[in-house]
Formats: C-alpha cells, sequence, structure tokens
C-alpha cells in the first residue's frame, strides 16, 4: 500500500451514531477518549493533507468549540502545525 486512503465511498455517521461507537470503545474496548480524540484528529489531517497537499508553510485557520469536537480540533491544528503549517486557532463558545 502507498499510504493514501483506498477509493471507497463512505457515508459520514451522525452524532447519535459517533456517540454510541465512542462509548462502545471506551466501555468494551478500555480505549480512553483522548487516544479516540487523538486517532480522530490525526486522521482528518490524513484526509487534509490527501485532498488538498502538504500543509508545510500555509496558514491554516481553525475553529473550536469548548465540547470535545472542540478538542479534536485541538488535534487537528496540532498535527497540522507538526507538519509546518502557520496555525490560527479561534476558540468560539463559553469556556466555562
Amino acid at each position: 500500500m502507498d499510504g493514501k486512503a483506498a477509493n471507497h465511498e463512505h457515508r459520514a455517521m451522525t452524532r447519535d451514531e459517533v456517540r454510541a461507537f465512542d462509548k462502545w470503545a471506551i466501555e468494551q474496548l478500555g480505549l480512553p477518549g483522548v487516544v479516540l480524540m487523538e486517532n480522530a484528529g490525526r486522521g482528518c489531517v490524513e484526509v487534509i493533507v490527501h485532498r488538498l497537499g502538504e500543509v508545510a508553510d500555509k496558514t491554516v485557520a481553525t475553529l473550536c468549540g469548548t465540547g470535545n469536537n472542540g478538542g479534536d480540533g485541538y488535534v487537528i491544528a496540532r498535527h497540522l502545525a507538526n507538519r509546518g503549517a502557520a496555525v490560527r486557532l479561534a476558540i468560539a463558545g463559553d469556556p466555562a
């Protein structure tokens, strides 16, 4: 394999499906939520690079909320920065 995503059709999961899957992975497999978040963020960056090309020396804006999806956004931002992107982070929502 060349490390690129296979050319398969995929269906986006609904919010409820993702929550149920996360709950199953945490409770049945014993995976910590932070591991799921890290894997999701890294996978998103792989898709971004596959579709848009390398991000080194490019500016990327990342909008993060205050919940778990915001956490995914922070992971994505970190991985983009590690690949050489200049990341601009915006936080939406009440952090309290």
